[in-house]
């Protein structure tokens, strides 16, 4: 198998995972309380669904600390933490 191959068929799998993902991911907003408004507060770092997925993914395959995840996506060690978290729905999807 070349690697071109092996790019698009992790492309395909992560393309047929992002719906799901995207619906588990909705449904966890309408189900959890919120302290402010729909689109209220600080916005996000990992703006899109396909950079939640993504982020979600290196997270479970690497394992990175809190630290390093947080240099390779931009983001602050505690968004990290709350976006390993938050985004854990990966396993229902």
């Amino acid at each position: 198998m070349k690697i071109s191959e092996a790019c698009e068929l992790n492309q395909k799998a992560f393309g047929s995972l992002l719906p799901t993902f995207e619906q588990q991911y909705q449904q966890s907003l309408q189900s959890e309380s919120r302290k402010r408004a729909v689109k209220g507060g600080k916005k996000a770092e990992l703006k899109t669904i396909t950079a939640k997925l993504f982020f979600i993914l290196f997270y479970f395959k690497c394992y990175p600390t809190f630290d390093l995840a947080g240099f390779i996506f931009g983001i602050h060690r505690s968004q990290t933490d709350y976006w390993v978290h938050k985004l854990q729905l990966l396993e229902k999807a």
